[in-house]
């Protein structure tokens, strides 16, 4: 049997739990450079997409050369997995840096 204190604190701990995990959910982020056009703006990001992916493989494949890890095919769901996302996480740091050098920072995308 449910007694009225676990009643009341169900009901004031429900929405409190919601509301904190709604303030968790972050707005999407987009690289605003002040004086620039669309064009301008898509053009740098194309130019820092097509520049930290170049990047981000280079490094991985002379990493791979260089290391005493086996080949691609014999690696382990697992570590391909871990390559696959180091990889995008070193495109993403040099997509970043990239726009950072054009001028641009990240802001909230508005709605």
């Amino acid at each position: 049997m449910i007694n009225k204190p676990q009643i009341l604190a169900s009901l004031i701990l429900t929405p409190a739990l919601f509301i904190a995990l709604a303030a968790c959910v972050s707005r999407p982020m987009v690289w605003h450079k002040a004086n620039s056009g669309i064009d301008e703006q898509r053009s740098d990001l194309a130019q820092c997409r097509s520049y930290a992916k170049r990047e981000a493989e280079r490094e991985y494949v002379h990493g791979k050369y260089n290391s005493s890890s086996s080949d691609y095919d014999t690696q382990s769901t697992y570590q391909k997995n871990m390559d696959a996302y180091q990889v995008k996480k070193s495109t993403k740091g040099l997509l970043s840096g990239c726009m950072k050098l054009k001028g641009y920072r990240q802001v909230p995308a508005e709605n």
